[in-house]
Parts: structure tokens; C-alpha cells; sequence
């Protein structure tokens, strides 16, 4: 597992981050949501990265705009260490950082051999269904994509890994209430990039 946008700027900031956590210096606010997916990894019996590069809430703060090149030569090096024989990303859906990981995953998803697949950012797909034919639209300009098979999952293994973002499960489920309770329930779904 790799959380692509895990780093922190070394200053107090008040945003997203600080208001999900309660801590304004941004490296304890990031570092709660690193205890809590090192606690759903360890549950998961996964192994897991963190890279250094900032999500949207510190952008303005250390250099104002989104790289996505920095974004795809970061993960390239952990594809190039790890060597997968197949990789999940997100279908980028709602969020810009969810769609710029998606955007770097798709440009490698040429140049690696790897089985690559995209998952429904969830719960953002139930709660704004609109957005995902509209992204499989755009995504099919450049690359061809296969429907799976929705995937039901246990949910007695994901409510409790879900519940250990305790920073993230109060604020997305108050958003997102009636997609929150759809994701919690519903199949998950996947496409295979061919």
C-alpha cells in the first residue's frame, strides 16, 4: 500500500488537515493520519510506504501549484523497487490530489508490465454517481478500460480497518452521509486497464 501524498510542510497550517486532526502543526497533523493507516495496515496485514509529497491542503503553503510529474516519478521509484505484478490506483474521482494520483498511475500503467487496475474512489462514486461515467469517458480518451465484476468484500474486516481513520470517518461520512452508507454496504467496483 502506498499513500502517495503523506508529507508535511514543517509549519503550522490551518486547513483541512488541522481541522480533521485538532493539530495546526501540519508534521503531527500528517502524523495522526499516519498512526491511523499504519493501525488499518496492520489490520490489513499489508505492507505499506508513505512518500513525502504534500496533499492539496499544503500546496498554497510551500509551492503553491500541483506536480504531477513529481507525483509519477515518485511512485515510478517505489514500482521500480517493489516490481508488482499487478497495481490498483484510484479511478480519480472528485478530488484533485485522487485525480492527479490517478493521472501519474495511468501514464505508468503504459510503461510497466504490471496488471494494472483502477478502483471507484469510494465513497465519492455512490455519493456523486454522475462523476463515474464521466471520468471512465475521459480516462477511455487515452487508454482502454475492462468492467470487472463488482467486488462485495467482507465487511466485518472493512467497517474496522475504515473505522481506525478516525480523523477521516467523522468529516467524509457528515459529506458524504447517504454515499458513506452505500460504500460501507454496497459492492466496490473495478476496471482493468488493457
Amino acid at each position: 500500500m502506498v499513500t502517495v501524498l503523506a508529507g508535511a510542510p514543517t509549519k503550522n497550517h490551518e486547513g483541512y488537515n488541522s481541522k480533521t486532526t485538532g493539530a495546526s502543526f501540519a508534521p503531527d497533523a500528517i502524523g495522526i493520519r499516519r498512526a491511523e493507516d499504519a493501525r488499518a495496515m496492520s489490520q490489513l496485514g499489508a505492507n505499506f510506504v508513505w512518500l513525502e509529497l504534500f496533499d492539496n491542503d499544503y500546496l498554497e503553503v510551500n509551492h503553491g501549484g500541483r506536480d504531477e510529474g513529481e507525483i509519477l516519478e515518485a511512485i515510478r521509484r517505489v514500482l521500480d523497487d517493489v516490481a508488482p505484478r499487478s497495481v490498483l490506483s484510484p479511478l480519480g474521482l472528485v478530488h484533485s490530489d485522487h485525480l492527479a494520483v490517478s493521472n501519474a498511475s495511468l501514464e505508468l500503467a503504459r510503461e510497466f508490465s504490471s496488471d494494472w487496475y483502477l478502483n471507484m474512489d469510494m465513497p465519492y462514486g455512490q455519493a456523486m454517481r454522475e462523476t463515474v461515467p464521466e471520468r471512465i469517458r475521459d480516462v477511455e480518451r487515452a487508454t482502454v478500460l475492462e468492467a470487472l465484476e463488482p467486488f462485495v468484500g467482507n465487511a466485518a474486516i472493512k467497517r474496522p480497518a475504515m473505522r481506525t481513520y478516525a480523523s477521516q470517518y467523522g468529516p467524509t461520512k457528515r459529506a458524504h452521509r447517504p454515499g458513506f452508507r452505500s460504500a460501507m454496504k454496497e459492492a466496490e467496483r473495478y476496471w482493468k486497464v488493457v
